[in-house]
Formats: structure tokens, sequence, C-alpha cells
């Protein structure tokens, strides 16, 4: 018996909306209950204060809040190593960063492998760091400062917030980049290695813009060229190490991974939940704040960048034989 145009009409509509019902009631089942972000860095800083910043838009769009665990410690890699070993079942993501996902692994054994054990979901934010010096330094841009490291081999140090920090690779890409002889001295974190680099116990240092902004307004420290491919907003006076010839490009990034395993249609959710995130106005204003840069992308181009940070790190890392002590 043939039907209508008109039956057949309505009962194509009919499919259509069992179809869409369906996959709503799919994408409904996640989230039923609050979503974790292990923070793997403590309470109080740039990347637990952004973290939160994010997760707190994210939470609203997926209806679900998103609670936000610290679990500081051995750079990063306490956290990591928790996330790892939680279920991939949508209900455990992994704030990571530079230190748990590229440089620990490679500077020391970890009880996890970040190529093998997490999948990226996608990217939130970037941030340079800038170069400064005592100002009692006679050197006031790139330029001068490598003569005056060449003319003195060995006499000038710099400081960072410990081994494997970004603070510590960027001065050793400078002397790879440069040849310059500079004495790297770790300390416990970066506020320390302000302090000494303003006392003048060491000569330099690069840092985050937002922990020596307001030393550099006051003359304390003086901004020689900073990390990114163009100047920043937070310090539009201060050239690019580009700007200077050298190709010296280094950025603080916090990328969201999921344990392997997750399911893909909860990774691709929580992607497009971020991705809309970093759309936030409030979101977008409290990164410029921390002196960083909102960095969105897929989970694909997530992937290939932490793929290309590791791949660029580890030949610098083994070539220059850094270690972790």
């Amino acid at each position: 018996m043939r039907l209508p145009l008109r039956r057949i009409v309505q009962l194509v509509q009919v499919l259509l909306l069992m179809a869409c019902a369906g996959l709503a009631a799919a994408q409904g089942v996640w989230p039923t209950r609050p979503v974790r972000w292990i923070v793997p860095y403590p309470a109080g800083g740039t990347t637990d204060i952004i973290a939160r910043h994010v997760a707190t838009r994210v939470g609203s769009l997926l209806g679900q809040n998103i609670v936000v665990e610290n679990r500081g410690g051995a750079g990063g890699t306490i956290g990591a190593a928790a996330a790892k070993q939680s279920a991939p079942d949508g209900y455990t993501f992994l704030v990571g960063a530079p230190a748990d996902q590229v440089n620990a692994p490679i500077l020391s054994k970890v009880s996890y492998d970040p190529a093998q054990d997490f999948v990226a979901v996608g990217c939130m934010m970037r941030g340079a760091n800038v170069l400064v010096t005592n100002p009692q330094l006679p050197a006031t841009d790139v330029k001068s400062l490598l003569a005056l490291a060449r003319a003195q081999p060995g006499r000038l140090n710099y400081g960072s917030a410990g081994n494997g920090n970004t603070s510590h690779l960027s001065g050793e890409l400078l002397k790879h980049l440069t040849g310059v002889f500079l004495v790297h001295i770790p300390y416990r974190g970066n506020g320390p290695a302000i302090t000494d680099t303003i006392g003048g116990q060491v000569q330099m240092m690069f840092s985050n813009p937002i922990s020596v902004q307001q030393h550099i307004r006051s003359g304390a420290l003086r901004a020689i060229a900073v990390t990114a491919s163009t100047r920043l907003a937070a310090l539009p006076e201060v050239p690019t190490f580009k700007e200077a010839g050298l190709p010296l490009e280094v950025y603080a990034w916090m990328c969201l991974m999921a344990p392997t395993g997750t399911p893909d249609a909860v990774t691709a959710r929580m992607a497009v939940a971020l991705t809309s995130a970093l759309q936030d106005g409030e979101v977008i204003r409290a990164l410029e704040a921390s002196g960083s840069e909102v960095f969105r992308t897929t989970p694909q181009e997530a992937a290939a960048f932490i793929t290309a940070e590791r791949t660029k790190w580890g030949e610098l890392i083994r070539s220059r034989k850094i270690t972790a002590d």
C-alpha cells in the first residue's frame, strides 16, 4: 500500500524528532554529577587561579559543577599521576602544563607516560616570559647583554624558579642559540629568584610578566625582551627576542587533558564547552590580568602543539645534558 505524500512527510518528521531526542538524551547522560579538574600545583598560583575562572564557566555550560582539586608537589607530577590513576569515565581531568606534560618526564623518572596516559581536550592559555636584569647591570637590550656576557664568560648568572621550569629552560635556550656562558642558579620558586635579582645576588632571570611588572615599573628591575612572537599588551614598550634577531619563543601554557580511555563523546563535549568558555568576557579579562592570552584550540590542535613542545624541549634538554638536580 502506497502512503500519501503527506503521511510520508509526517513519518519522516517523527523519525527526525526521535533521532534528535535520542541524541539529546545520549548527550545528557554526561555529566550527571560534578566533574573534577586536578590542578597539579598549589592553590593561589597562576595555574590555579586561571583554572578556577575557566572551570566556573565550563561548569555553567555543562550544567554541573567543576570541582578544582589542587594536588601540588614534585613539579606537577604528583597531580598528573593521580589523574592517570583515575577511572577514565569523564569525571576526572588534568590541567596540564609544561612541567608535568613535557619537562619532568624527560628530566626524571615519573609514574606516568604523558604521551600514552593522557589525551588532549583543548588548550586554554599561554603566557610568554620576560627577561629582566638588575638595573646595575650595564646592559639595556639584548645586543648589549650578549656583548657583556661574551666579554665576561661565566661571570654572569641567571636565576630561575627551579630546574626544568620554563624560566630555567628559557635561559638554556638563550645560551644554546647564542653560545654565551651564563651560570644557572635555581631557586625554590619564582619569588625568591625575583628577590635576589632585585638585590643583585643574581644578575638576571626569566619570569612571567605578572610577577615582575610592578618591579619593572618602579625601576627595581629592567626589562630586556619578551619570549613571545609579538609584543605583550602588558609590556608594550619591551621588544621581543625576535626583534633582536633571535628565534627565542617560549610560553608557559595550560591545556586540559583526560585520562586515556575517556569516551570520545565526553572529551568532545568537554572540548566544546571549553572553547565556548574561552570566549567569555570575564574569562578573557582574568587571563589578561595574569599577563597571559587566551589559547583556544581543537583537541587535534592541542595534541599537535603538545607533541611539538615535547620534541622541542626534549632535544634541548638532551643536547645540553640538563638534569633535574
